[in-house]
Formats: structure tokens, C-alpha cells, sequence
């Protein structure tokens, strides 16, 4: 068992230490009030406590510095750290008129630890847990030496050297760094700030983390959550308005600065949004600090910020991290190979060096693929290489694609923004199992530690993306402990303060499962979050509308990025509900969103030429608008203009190669296209492609794809129904299956067959479907083929009034074409 030894002045145990005790486990500390023996002297108590002690603490205060006794035991502690019987010194300061300069100090805890003021007991408490799990795991010996590998990118540190050495205007409060996900933007800001003389080359960030669904009452949590502040009063900030919000920003930054740290935030679209603009609230927040002379964030954001927005503004400095050249490229594939000890050849080394795209994970991913299979191995598998930017998470995932243990564990971290090794410790009960994993996953580079003792778990966000798109359900048994762990929350989250990943998860699990939970603890996020889950994975689409409405009727408490969000699930729901509502909520919302969700609304009503025309809006409004993309296919594959859908189909799927349902989108648009016969080999790959997603979703879609591709491409009906008959039989009450089935039996003409699938889709399609209207379709082409021409034509016009002109002709023709 771990042991620790807590080092401290008995003027500060009941102000601190004597909390940080309560909380850690008796087992676990020594400490004088529940390990050192009456009637025994002191030293000879606490050189038996040293000697069975694996980490010592050092909380340090101006009252430990002048201690005696302390002064002993940090003696006793570094002879036994030097000789190997203690594993870590952990020194906190806990007194905020302490720093890490102080001369008390002995030089070789002030030069050799990263010095840090925790203010809350409760988080130098979570910090000590970490440092006992890192001794107990011994994690990532050698990921703080490969983290250190930089080459290049020279001209764009010599450009932040030199605006911080600009004294004609005041430093920046913030340094953004954008560029796509695996670039090397954190790197580069660390890299910059150790160069720029902002922190020393020992410095280790504490990091946070935002998605694009959190706002100022997140930043205000996390901020927080680092323990740089006293204890304090953050309830109710869904109640508070944004000045009271901001006020609490930046006194909690304000202690940030005196305590001489700085932070590293990965940003996906919360500070820096998608439309390019920083956000208001962070704006008001640097607006209204006093020491505008402080570099304090280090953001790397996911989006490239508008530059025009910065005119007249010194206190943010923008960063573009572009792919690294030819030169850079090479070096560092180099250096990682040494630092492996690889001895490639120069021909090897320009061999593969030959094979990248300017991308560090790929030339990490590169070396590490040279390690694992050897050299002459590695050479055939080069197509692994230049493939891997666009498919890079199911490349990194592949190593682990036949351990389902740990495919389960991706599973579980997947589901979480970030978490700590508390929470997931708790919820995998295998302390063994989770070391060896994370380990791994942490050298791969799937996930990252974060937070300012490391004590949080967070996901690579492609690789997340990825996992939560194609095997997301998590396992019962982490979906019972998840349940009990909710239900353990609440019984005591009024009571305890909780880390942030537990408090921002657990209670919006709480919301989603219909619990009851006390208003003033839940922020804005908590709301959206939910919603997103609900909308997305549950299609409860009542439910996100009961929760829109219960928050925005506290909107002018509410950042507007926050508040749109939350309207356009709103939005999305009600237009899925297809309700007039929708036409009001909508007027909420400008620009190419709104014209977004006109058409998505319009598609669901079968208004299609309206769908069109609003969607091509969005697009001229946003040209990447990849939503507005997707839909537009859809709508035009849906009357079957697949011309039309061609292009962008095929966009999509090149942006995004391993999305099914980009996948089948292009697939169907090639099939079905004027020339199918030309694009076999292009189709031959599409089909192989959904075996690399291999999910229930992708598999259906296989399944209907090869069998079309029997029937269109081949003209072997025999194949393509033998194909369809095991999709149906495998997912019988998929309405695009027996479509599917449909569709082929009415190309061979094989009338029983389209009576058998017209059977079940009556069975699974009513009135209210957005499948309606596909129905009436097949019926007309049934008539057709049972001679019933007047009939057809009938319904035809009776119920597909509000499709183009040119479809209604289309299957007119159609119909004319089997009757005659």
C-alpha cells in the first residue's frame, strides 16, 4: 500500500492540512494525528514515518518555512528520495504570499519541482491522490521525453518572440494558436512561450479543455477547478447575469496572475467559434482586467480567428500552425527515430520521409509502425502511411481493434469530455487494468492528460469523434457503475466539493435520466449537453423541447452563443416534430443557420423545392457549410436528382472518408448516376470502405449497397436479392432495407417480390412518417406493373403534389415505360 507522509507546521493543520487528511485515507497518510504513538519522541516517530513513506508532502507556508521540525524532514526526505527508499517529492504551496522564488526554500526543490500555490484543501487532496497513482502506476516514464521533440516552425516563434518584445504596445494577454486537430498547435505555444522567455523550459502548463457546447459559466468552473482561488461561492450561475458572470472571471484570473501561472486551453470552438469570432464574454473578461502586462492564456484553438476582428485590439495574438514543410517533416522523423532507437538507412529515412503530409501524429504514427513490425514489413504497408491523415483515428485504433477490453475502455473515455482517474477508476474497479490502458492510450496518442496536476483524462477529439460515431454503446457493466456513481453523486454534491469532470458529467447525466436536481448547481451547458445526447442518440425530441423551454426562460442570464445552441435544437426537434412552432422559434435564429433549418424543416414536410432553395441559400452564405451539404444531398437523392448530389456527395466523403453515411451517400450517387459503368472500381472502394467502420449502421448500409451494386452495376438480380433477403433478415424493421428490396424486385420486374417488400413497408410506414411519401411512390410503381396505369397516375398527382416537376415527370415516364 501506497504510504504518504504529510509535512506541515501545526500552526496550519486545522486551517489545511487537517482536510486535505480528512479526505485522502488513514491507510494511506502518515500523519501525526492518527499515526504517531503517545509517549514516543517526535523524531523517532518521524523518522519510522519517513522511513515507511513512499511520497512526501510538502505543504509550505511562511509558517513550515520557519519551522524547525519541517526544515528536518525535508532533509530526512531528500537523503531518502536520493537513496531511493522515498519515490516523489511532492512540495504545494498552501500560503499565498509564498512563491516558488522564496529563499527559505531549498535551491533543489525551487530548480527541480514545479512550484504551484492550491489554495482549496480539496484539490491539493485530489493532486495528492494523483501523485500516489502515478507512483503506484509509475505512468508514462518516457512521455515528457517525447513530448519534448520539436523541430522547425521557426518564422512563426521568431513572429511571438518579437511582438512580446514590441514596447510600443503591451503584451498580449492571450496567444491563439489555430490549426486543424494533430497540427501541433499545443506544442508550438509551448514551445513559444519556453523561447519567448514566458516560462522557464521545466514549466508544465495546467491545461483545460472547452467543446463548442460550453460557455462563460464553463470557463468559470474550470478556471476555478485548477485551485489557484480560495474557496468560494459559484452556485446559481444559471440565476447570476453575464456582468456578475464576468466579475467572477476575472477575480478568479486576477489569482491566476498573482500566483505567476500561466494556462494552456484547448479550445474546440467555445472561445474562438466556428463564424471565426472570439467570443463576447471572453472579450469583456480581458477588457476588464487591470494588469494588462500579463501573457496568461495559451490557446489552441480548432478554428482560424478573423483577423479584422482584432483591429485596434493588442491584447490577443494570433497564430496560424500550418503543416510542417519538407525539411521539418524530415527532421523530426529523425529525431523520433533516435529517440527509438531506430538505425534507418538514408535511403529509408527519404523513403518514408517521402510519405508525409506535414502532419507530427503521422510521423509518430510512422515510427511507431517501423517499431512495432520492422522495417521490411513497414515498407509494405506505406499505404498505411499516406492514407493515414484521412484516416487517421481508425489507423491509430487498429492496434487495439481485437482486444475488446479495451475497445470498451476507448468506448468509455469516448463518452466523456474529459474525466478524472478518480471518476474512471471508480467506474472500471480494475486499478492494474487502467494503468497498463492508459499508459498505452496516452503513448498513441488517443488521449491526454490535462488539468494542473494531471489528474484528468481527455480524448484525442478526432479519435472521440470516431469512437462515439461507430462503436459508441458503452458496455452494461461501465453503464451500471456510471448509473450507481449518478446516484452516489447526488446523495452528497450539495455537501462536497467535486472536480469539474465529475460535477459537469454526473449531473447532466442526472438531467438526462429525469432526476431530480436542484437548479441553483446546473449551468446553461448542462442544458445543451443533455439536449445534444437527447437529439442525437435517444430522438427525444419532446424532451428537448421541455428542456429548451425550461432554460430560456432564464435567456437574459444567458451568453447568446449559448442561448443560439440552445434554440437550434429547439429548432431541430420541433422541425422533426414538424411543427408550426417551428416557424416561430426559427425567426430566432439569422443567417446561414436559419436558412439551414428552414430546409431541414422543409425536407420533413415534403416541401423539397423549398428544401432546395433554402439549403443552396446556406450554402452561398457559408461555402463550408457541411451540414447544409449533407442535407442537400439528401434531399436530391430523395427525388432522385442524384446529378445533382453528385458533387457534393462526393465532397463530403472526402472530407470525412470513414462516415457511413457519407459513404452511402457518394455510393448512391455514383450507382445511380448516367454512368454507372465507369465508376466501378471508385464503387468496388466505397464498398470496402464500410468495412473499416464496421458498425450495425455501416453493415446495414453495406449490405443494401452490395446488393444494389449486384442489380445496377452487375445486372445479376439473382445476387442482389440473395444479398437483400440477409440485410432484411438481419434488419427487418428497417424501412430503408425493404425499400431497398423494393427498389430492386421493381427493376427485375418481379412483381410477387415487390407485393412481399410493399407488405412489410405498409406495416412500418403511417401517414405521419417522413417515409410517407417513398411509400405512395412504390405503390404507383406496383400499379404500373399490374397494368394499372389511371390508377397510378391517380395517386400520383393526388399525393406527390409537392415534389419538383421534373420527379412527378420522371416517374410519370416511368410508369408509362412499364405499362407499355
Amino acid at each position: 500500500m501506497i504510504k504518504c507522509f504529510l509535512s506541515h507546521s501545526s500552526v496550519d493543520k486545522g486551517l489545511y492540512v487537517e482536510t486535505v487528511a480528512r479526505i485522502l485515507s488513514k491507510e494511506n497518510i502518515i500523519y501525526d494525528e492518527y499515526t504517531f504513538e503517545e509517549g514516543m519522541p517526535p523524531l523517532e516517530e518521524i523518522l519510522k514515518g519517513l522511513g515507511v513513506s513512499d511520497i512526501f508532502v510538502l505543504f509550505i507556508s511562511n509558517n513550515s518555512l520557519e519551522s524547525e521540525w519541517v526544515q528536518a524532514e525535508i532533509v530526512e526526505a531528500k537523503e531518502l528520495l536520493d537513496d531511493g527508499e522515498i519515490k516523489r517529492i511532492f512540495p504545494v504551496i498552501i500560503d499565498k504570499d509564498i512563491d516558488y522564488t522564496d529563499g527559505r526554500i531549498p535551491a533543489w526543490l525551487r530548480d527541480g519541482y514545479n512550484l504551484k500555490l492550491i489554495n482549496r484543501p480539496t484539490v491539493a487532496a485530489r493532486r495528492i491522490k494523483q501523485r500516489m497513482r502515478e507512483v503506484s502506476w509509475q505512468l508514462h516514464p518516457r512521455l515528457k521525453e517525447r513530448e519534448s521533440l520539436f523541430v522547425g516552425r521557426n518564422e512563426i516563434i521568431s513572429s511571438v518572440e518579437e511582438r512580446i518584445d514590441d514596447f510600443d504596445k503591451p503584451k498580449p494577454f492571450c496567444i491563439i494558436a489555430s490549426g486543424i486537430e494533430g497540427i501541433g498547435r499545443k506544442s508550438l505555444l509551448k514551445q513559444s512561450f519556453k523561447k519567448g522567455n514566458i516560462v522557464g523550459f521545466s514549466y508544465e502548463f495546467p491545461v483545460i479543455s472547452f467543446s463548442q457546447h460550453e460557455s462563460l459559466e464553463d470557463f468559470i468552473l474550470k478556471i476555478y477547478d485548477l485551485g489557484f482561488s480560495e474557496e468560494k461561492d459559484i452556485k446559481n450561475l444559471i440565476g447570476k447575469t453575464i456582468e456578475e458572470k464576468i466579475s467572477i472571471s476575472i477575480d478568479l484570473i486576477n489569482d491566476v496572475v498573482n500566483c505567476k501561472e500561466r494556462i494552456l486551453i484547448i479550445d474546440d470552438g467555445c472561445i474562438v467559434r466556428f463564424d471565426r469570432n472570439i467570443a463576447g464574454w471572453f472579450m469583456l473578461i480581458i477588457d476588464g482586467l487591470e494588469n494588462n502586462d500579463y501573457i496568461l492564456f495559451a490557446i489552441a484553438s480548432k478554428f482560424r480567428l478573423n483577423r479584422s476582428v482584432l483591429r485596434g485590439v493588442d491584447t490577443v495574438f494570433p497564430i496560424e500552425v500550418p503543416e510542417l514543410d519538407v525539411k521539418e517533416r524530415s527532421g523530426l522523423l529523425s529525431r523520433y527515430c533516435s529517440f527509438e532507437k531506430l538505425n534507418l538507412s538514408r535511403e529509408d529515412l527519404r523513403l518514408f520521409s517521402e510519405l508525409l503530409n506535414g502532419f507530427p501524429e503521422q510521423v509518430f504514427y510512422t515510427v511507431d509502425l517501423i517499431r512495432d513490425v520492422g522495417i521490411i514489413e513497414a515498407k509494405k504497408r506505406t499505404y498505411e502511411i499516406v492514407e493515414f491523415s484521412s484516416e487517421r483515428a481508425s489507423r491509430i485504433l487498429k492496434k487495439y481493434e481485437d482486444n475488446d477490453n479495451v475497445m470498451d475502455f476507448i468506448s468509455l473515455i469516448a463518452h466523456f469530455d474529459f474525466i478524472s482517474h478518480d471518476f474512471i477508476c471508480d467506474i472500471v474497479n480494475d486499478d492494474d487494468f487502467v494503468e497498463n490502458t492508459l499508459d498505452d492510450l496516452i503513448t498513441t496518442s488517443v488521449c491526454e492528460v490535462i488539468g494542473a496536476g494531471k489528474e484528468y483524462i481527455r480524448m484525442n477529439d478526432a479519435i472521440r469523434d470516431y469512437v462515439r460515431r461507430t462503436t459508441f454503446k458503452i458496455p452494461d457493466n461501465y453503464r451500471k457503475r456510471i448509473e450507481h456513481h449518478v446516484g452516489e453523486f447526488l446523495k452528497s454534491y450539495k455537501e462536497e466539493e467535486k472536480d469539474v469532470s465529475d460535477y459537469l458529467f454526473s449531473l447532466k447525466e442526472a438531467l438526462l435520466s429525469g432526476e431530480k436536481v436542484d437548479q441553483s448547481y446546473l449551468i446553461p451547458s448542462h442544458f445543451l449537453k443533455t439536449m445534444k445526447d437527447l437529439y442525437d442518440q435517444y430522438r427525444r425530441y419532446d424532451d428537448v423541447i421541455n428542456l429548451a423551454d425550461r432554460v430560456l426562460q432564464s435567456d437574459r442570464y444567458l451568453d447568446e452563443t449559448i442561448k443560439r445552441n440552445i434554440r437550434y435544437y429547439l429548432c431541430l426537434s420541433l422541425a422533426r416534430k414538424r411543427s408550426d412552432r417551428f416557424l416561430r422559434e426559427v425567426q430566432f435564429i439569422n443567417g446561414s443557420d436559419h436558412n439551414f433549418l428552414f430546409g431541414f424543416y422543409c425536407r420533413l414536410k415534403g416541401r423539397y423545392e423549398d428544401a432546395i432553395d433554402r439549403l443552396n441559400r446556406a450554402l452561398g452564405e457559408r461555402e463550408n457549410f457541411s451540414s447544409a451539404r449533407r442535407e442537400l444531398v439528401q434531399v436530391y437523392s430523395f427525388i432522385e436528382d442524384f446529378e445533382s448530389a453528385l458533387s457534393l456527395a462526393k465532397r463530403n466523403y472526402e472530407e470525412n472518408r470513414l462516415n457511413p453515411y457519407h459513404i452511402q451517400a457518394y455510393f448512391n450517387c455514383l450507382l445511380k448516376s448516367s454512368r454507372p459503368f465507369e465508376n466501378t472500381k471508385e464503387l468496388e472502394k466505397l464498398l470496402d470502405s464500410f468495412s473499416k467502420v464496421d458498425t450495425d449502421v455501416s453493415n446495414e448500409m453495406y449490405l443494401r449497397a452490395l446488393s444494389e451494386f449486384h442489380a445496377i452495376n452487375k445486372n445479376d438480380y439473382k445476387s442482389a436479392i440473395e444479398v437483400i433477403n440477409d440485410c432484411v433478415a438481419q434488419f427487418p424493421d428497417s424501412v430503408y432495407s425493404n425499400l431497398t428490396k423494393f427498389d430492386i424486385c421493381e427493376r427485375s420486374s418481379n412483381i410477387s417480390c415487390m407485393v412481399e417488400a410493399l407488405g412489410v413497408l405498409r406495416g412500418i410506414i403511417d401517414k405521419s412518417s417522413y417515409f410517407y411519401n417513398a411509400l405512395l411512390r412504390a405503390e404507383c410503381l406496383l400499379l404500373a406493373h399490374q397494368g394499372e396505369k389511371d390508377r397510378a397516375e391517380n395517386l400520383l398527382h393526388r399525393n406527390l403534389g409537392d415534389f419538383p416537376l421534373t420527379y412527378r415527370e420522371r416517374i410519370r415516364q416511368r410508369i408509362s415505360t412499364i405499362v407499355g
